[in-house]
């Protein structure tokens, strides 16, 4: 690592510890001044704010040599070498409390005490909780404790919340859940994992019964797919998702095909739309779509919301669209004949 000078600063490490590793480091700071620094490099960490349905939220109260006593924390821990630090929340989570989460929604990532460490914090939002197993390590010695979220943040207020990320994790959790009145919460979008499945296809499932009034007679289906077929499509394509307040609300796939990025699978849960969910979706796809001189999007000739939709973003329908449709897409004949595509040169 350089200095802000652009030199490598001189390091001496003081001590090497399981959890810290302490430098002092001669540092040129950027008006010129070298200095010694006493820097503590850390890891990093990963810490989870778990949401129930209801609005309630799971803290666990730890007793902490350091800070004298017990102290109101949310589910956190220290990540292992070269571990993701989504992995690391749903690990913890389920360690700390005994819970595993439909969703995790990335919240924020913040350094704790910049004066003297690196060390990071990354925050998730836990939703769909789901009963798991509690691995207590044997130097944690804690309870878990259920309160509102309305409850939790009094306790900030009130000065029983002491911990940092505890109080960054809370509020943060809550900017998520409130909006300007009369404005719908801006979606956050991120691909999604193998845990996302059940959540993703209940969205597509519950998306379709809406969709069928679009669909030609004899092409509806209950469920309109199976876990085998989503982990099917996962092999050949890349899932997103869009989280409102730490809920999947909308899927979008991303596949590429030859000369063209396909967007395959849009399907956006009743309730949220007119919302914007799906042109956000859109949007962030398009922006990842690399190597590639065209992006193509199919839809059914008789859905006129999506084609609209996709007209105003630019989409052309394509001059053969039965020709486009069967060099690019691998999907049933009586789906092929009822369906038309549209591109947008990159």
């Amino acid at each position: 690592m350089t200095g802000p000078s652009g030199a490598r600063p001189k390091v001496r490490e003081i001590y090497r510890g399981r959890v810290v590793k302490l430098d002092v480091e001669t540092v040129t700071l950027p008006n010129g001044v070298t200095v010694e620094m006493e820097i503590i490099r850390h890891q990093g960490a990963a810490a989870v704010v778990p949401l129930k349905d209801d609005g309630a939220v799971f803290l666990i109260r730890q007793y902490r040599h350091a800070t004298g006593g017990y102290i109101y924390e949310i589910p956190a821990g220290k990540l292992d070498p070269g571990e993701e630090p989504r992995h690391c929340a749903a690990r913890e989570l389920e360690e700390e409390i005994g819970y595993r989460a439909a969703s995790l929604t990335h919240l924020l990532t913040f350094f704790t005490t910049p004066g003297f460490t690196d060390e990071v914090i990354h925050v998730f939002l836990a939703t769909g909780l789901l009963p798991g197993t509690q691995r207590l390590e044997h130097d944690e010695v804690l309870e878990v404790v259920e309160m509102s979220l309305d409850a939790a943040l009094a306790k900030i207020n009130d000065g029983t919340i002491r911990d940092g990320k505890t109080i960054v994790g809370l509020q943060a959790a809550y900017l998520r859940r409130t909006s300007p009145a009369g404005s719908p919460t801006a979606p956050s979008i991120r691909s999604l994992e193998p845990t996302d499945r059940d959540a993703a296809l209940a969205a597509i499932n519950a998306a379709t019964r809406w969709y069928r009034e679009f669909l030609p007679a004899g092409e509806y289906h209950d469920p309109e797919m199976s876990a085998a077929q989503w982990e099917a499509e996962a092999r050949r394509l890349t899932w997103y998702g869009a989280f409102v307040e730490g809920r999947l609300v909308g899927v979008m796939g991303l596949e590429y095909v030859r000369d063209a990025a396909l967007l395959r699978h849009a399907y956006i849960l009743p309730e949220s739309q007119r919302q914007r969910i799906g042109s956000t979706l859109r949007e962030h796809l398009e922006s990842r779509v690399r190597g590639v001189s065209r992006i193509i999007a199919g839809t059914y000739a008789g859905n006129y919301k999506a084609r609209n939709s996709l007209e105003k973003a630019g989409y052309t329908q394509s001059a053969d669209s039965e020709a486009v449709l069967r060099t690019y897409y691998n999907i049933p004949e009586d789906r092929l004949r009822s369906s038309v595509a549209y591109e947008k040169p990159l």
